[in-house]
């Protein structure tokens, strides 16, 4: 097997010996002021700063490397929803600090500003213009609404000045040169607009990492990097953006030449073109109601007052019912798909630019990696874990009788009322009937007799039912049967939620099991089997794909609690009761950076074996073996997936299917393991067009 190479084992043992016998976490910056250097590149004058960073080298020993970073340089400028146009890279450059973040509803005490376009570089102190050193090129996630190429958990310092100890040791050619980035997110970076108006249509956020990629590929040089050596690498939404990348060949080839994608949410659709116009639509309505004016012309603040209603509960639960394919109302401020067939209502037909299909059915024309964490969609299930809590009954102190736990009734700020009356529930059916009538009039008939009843029944009556089921089908589009087949399986059923964990009858899990299934469901067709369908459409081509899967089991959670309902809901979704961190999305990102930094940007303190996998998997991440695998065995054909299990061990695991995700109902195991079985039955993608 080719990822095991001489070196990175020896890389591995010496670390582990390190790691036994040292407490001490030691990488990252020194105290000492970073000293200024200017260095002339090309026709601009540019100055950074030479910073100092203590690691433990490959044998062990702590070790202060020197490294030049410059940030906060601009790669390209934007008008308010127009696309980006490159910046020349000429002048003096103070490049010391980094610069405004794009403007997003969270990260207030850092600065915003819609001139955001900017990166940053960290390489080797004083290296040469002609080193031709490989370049690593960061695109940060956050749902396509936050985050920035500066934040403290995605810095290359510490990765950059390991390569260079490395090196000196004999461990690799060469140290390496990385880039992290800033793009438009949130309605500045995906609103819909007309090819009429603008024939590279709407997608900004993507137009300026592809701005971003050209600079990079035409001024990367004059920094030492090699130009034709370049590794695009991201998380979730930058995972995301590399899926949507890969499908421009002007982009991917020429301006990169390899590939990660670490949490891919392959099973998430990107809507389509009529969606975004309606939400459009809907957004500029908005604007016109609450400040007499369209969104261009709006303050940043009127603007995220807007976006902030885009994110309100009840429209994101409209969005889900309305917005086309299923799925692709999760992310409401994704990239939408520019493409449009010709027809009598829509009109003419629109090839698209940016978006041109969804990433599923995309061809890889370089070599990637695509990978997984074991319990990927714990943080987006996480705020719908009390609902499954509708049919627990409590006692009440008053009266002696048995109550339900929660009453259905959400106020506007979507908080829950567990004092809400019958017509509470009258009033969300009302308020949804119609969202849903558009998509599905059997299901609107059903939910007006269901109307018809309630109003019909005294005010101490209520209908309750198994919500399981009903999440589920919200989850997965009402306009398909994807749900109904999928929860036919005894893998995804539905428990009996009227007791907290069963009766412990045939492993009956009660409504914690529930919360269990919609986990399981939601990981294996919106992250674990999409993402390796994907692969394994692959094998057709030339470029060598390894699929990863990280199931490492940390001491820490790097979804602390203490930031908001919802934030506590996703830190409590990623704890085990043991107090360790779950698999959870971004969860490896501590490891591939080394940084001791939860995904807030707050300290954390791991332990030794988190220290050892940090300094094993932040080194092996960027070196040429992670992409020697290729995923099928030829002579059997069986799936090989290389996994950092749960001891922090890299492994390969043959036969990963079957072996490691077995399906329990005969339905599904008889085609193997359970993504096959889910592909057998033509249930996986069964919601995207075809």
């Amino acid at each position: 097997m080719k990822f095991y190479s001489r070196s990175i084992i020896a890389t591995g043992i010496a670390l582990a010996l390190v790691a036994c016998n040292n407490d001490s976490s030691t990488s990252g910056k020194e105290n000492t002021a970073p000293s200024k250097v200017t260095v002339q590149v090309g026709e601009a004058k540019v100055t950074g700063l030479i910073e100092k960073n203590t690691i433990r080298n490959g044998v062990g020993q702590v070790e202060t490397v020197d490294i030049e970073a410059f940030k906060g340089i601009r790669f390209a400028s934007a008008e308010r929803f127009e696309h980006s146009t490159l910046a020349n890279l000429t002048g003096d450059i103070d490049a010391t600090g980094f610069g405004a973040i794009c403007p997003q509803l969270g990260n207030t005490e850092i600065e915003q500003s819609e001139d955001c376009l900017s990166l940053n570089i960290w390489r080797p102190a004083g290296v040469d213009q002609q080193a031709n050193l490989p370049v690593y090129v960061f695109i940060h996630g956050g749902s396509f609404e936050s985050g920035a190429g500066s934040s403290a958990l995605n810095q290359a310092d510490t990765v950059v000045a390991q390569s260079i100890s490395d090196t000196a040791m004999g461990e690799r050619g060469k140290p390496f040169i990385a880039v992290s980035l800033n793009y438009r997110v949130g309605l500045l970076g995906s609103k819909w607009v007309d090819v009429e108006d603008q024939p590279r249509g709407g997608n900004f956020g993507i137009g300026d990492q592809k701005s971003a990629l050209e600079w990079v590929n035409k001024y990367i040089s004059q920094f030492g990097g090699d130009d034709t050596n370049v590794t695009v690498f991201g998380e979730s939404a930058g995972a995301m953006s590399i899926g949507i990348l890969q499908q421009d060949t002007k982009v991917a080839g020429p301006y990169y030449q390899r590939a990660i994608m670490q949490s891919n949410p392959y099973g998430i659709a990107y809507k389509d073109y009529g969606s975004a116009k309606r939400l459009e639509a809907q957004l500029e309505t908005q604007a016109l109601e609450q400040f007499n004016k369209p969104l261009a012309e709006l303050s940043l603040d009127e603007l995220k007052v807007i976006q902030t209603y885009a994110k309100e509960p009840v429209q994101l639960v409209t969005g889900l019912v309305t917005s086309f394919p299923a799925t692709s109302g999760f992310l409401p401020f994704a990239p939408y798909i520019e493409s449009r067939e010709k027809s009598i209502i829509g009109g003419g037909a629109i090839k698209g630019y940016h978006v041109v299909g969804q990433p599923i059915h995309t061809q890889f024309s370089v070599p990637t990696v695509v990978g997984f964490n074991t319990d990927e969609a714990n943080i987006f299930t996480s705020m719908l874990d009390w609902l499954f809590l509708y049919n627990i009954t409590t006692v009440d102190p008053e009266t002696g009788e048995r109550v339900p736990l929660i009453m259905p009734g959400v106020s506007q700020d979507g908080t829950v009322d567990i004092s809400a009356p019958k017509e509470d529930v009258i009033s969300l059916i009302k308020q949804y009937y119609w969202a849903i009538w558009a998509v599905d009039r059997e299901l609107a008939a059903k939910m007006k007799a269901i109307q018809k009843e309630l109003e019909a029944m005294p005010d101490d009556v209520i209908t309750r039912q198994n919500l399981y089921p009903i999440i589920t089908r919200l989850v997965l589009g009402l306009q398909n049967q994807t749900a109904n087949n999928v929860l036919a399986y005894s893998d995804y059923a539905a428990f009996d939620d009227k007791t907290l964990t069963g009766n412990g009858v045939d492993g009956e899990k009660g409504a914690l099991g529930n919360i269990g299934q919609i986990r399981k469901l939601a990981n294996d067709l919106l992250f674990t089997c999409a993402a390796r369908n994907v692969v394994d459409n692959q094998i057709q081509t030339d470029k060598n794909t390894t699929l990863y899967h990280y199931d490492y089991t940390s001491s820490i959670n790097i979804w602390p609690f203490g930031h908001g309902t919802i934030g506590d809901l996703a830190a409590l979704s990623c704890s085990n009761t043991n107090g360790t961190g779950k698999a959870c999305h971004a969860s490896e990102l501590p490891f591939v950076f080394n940084k001791a930094v939860n995904i807030a940007g707050e300290k954390i303190y791991p332990n030794k074996q988190d220290r050892q996998l940090m300094n094993t998997m932040s080194r092996v991440w960027f070196t040429d073996a992670l992409f020697d695998e290729y995923y099928r065995n030829s002579a059997d054909n069986t799936d090989r997936v290389l996994m950092i299990n749960a001891e922090g061990k890299f492994v390969e695991q043959v036969d990963w299917d079957r072996a490691y995700n077995p399906a329990q109902d005969a339905g599904l195991s008889s085609y193997g393991g359970l993504c096959d079985g889910l592909i057998g039955e033509e249930i996986l993608f069964d919601y995207f067009p075809r």
